[in-house]
């Protein structure tokens, strides 16, 4: 019965993590944000995401553009954020949070 149950929570989260990987993909020095967007999730928001390089990400957007951005640094580092044609590079203590409204 363990088997089952584990098997459903690794389906689950590899689900989550498919969806995830459409709104957010990360290197230890880049993220990337909407990278595979489907149609219809024109618009939408999502807090919360933790990426490589110890970073958490929320932002918004609206016909498949970043709206808002919000990087908060679980450790000290630096990355680029890449959001359409636009990139941003960051370097963030631990805790700081960097914020960009477009």
């Amino acid at each position: 019965m363990g088997g089952k149950v584990g098997g459903q929570f690794d389906g689950n989260f590899g689900g989550a993590a498919a969806i995830a990987e459409m709104l957010v993909q990360s290197t230890e020095n880049e993220i990337h944000l909407l990278p595979a967007i489907p149609d219809a999730w024109e618009s939408g928001s999502v807090k919360g995401i933790c990426v490589r390089g110890g970073f958490e990400v929320s932002m918004d957007w609206k016909n498949k553009s970043i709206k808002k951005i919000r990087i908060l640094a679980k450790n000290s580092g630096k990355t680029t954020i890449y959001f359409g044609s636009e990139k941003k590079e960051i370097n963030l203590k631990k805790g700081q949070v960097f914020e960009l409204n477009l």
